[in-house]
């Protein structure tokens, strides 16, 4: 990968990023309108998880320099995804066991950080609309 490449996913990786802490943000000062402090937490933890999982990831695929080999970038991704699968697994185990976490506002923000990705390639430029079928990069 090029340099050029690496700031352009490191960017578009804090985008989805910023934008997971956005929308957690927004659910949360939700439940808090509508259900109180401890709902607030409880998506604040939701959040937090999603938010977690993705910036690992990101942090365990990018760390790599100018120069990566394809091999090595795939291993990346692999052992990304992995790191992320499993801390989110973890805290979800230890979230929803703990009596002071209410379920379904922490699963709402947590699934509400999915549209973050939506967010992070949309501010970035990941949809480039002036592409046609079949166009070469």
């Amino acid at each position: 990968m090029s340099n050029l490449e690496v700031r352009k996913g490191r960017r578009q990786a804090l985008a989805v990023v910023l934008g997971q802490v956005l929308l957690g943000a927004v659910v949360a000062i939700a439940c808090l309108a509508g259900w109180g402090v401890r709902a607030a937490e409880s998506a604040l933890v939701g959040a937090g998880i999603g938010t977690g999982a993705t910036a690992l990831m990101a942090f365990a695929m990018l760390r790599h320099g100018e120069g990566t080999g394809v091999e090595r970038a795939a291993w990346s991704f692999i052992v990304g995804w992995l790191v992320k699968v499993g801390f989110t697994l973890a805290a979800l185990v230890v979230a929803l066991g703990s009596p002071k976490v209410d379920a379904v506002p922490l699963m709402a923000a947590y699934v509400a950080t999915f549209f973050g990705y939506g967010f992070g390639a949309a501010r970035v430029g990941g949809w480039n609309r002036k592409r046609t079928v079949g166009a070469a990069d």
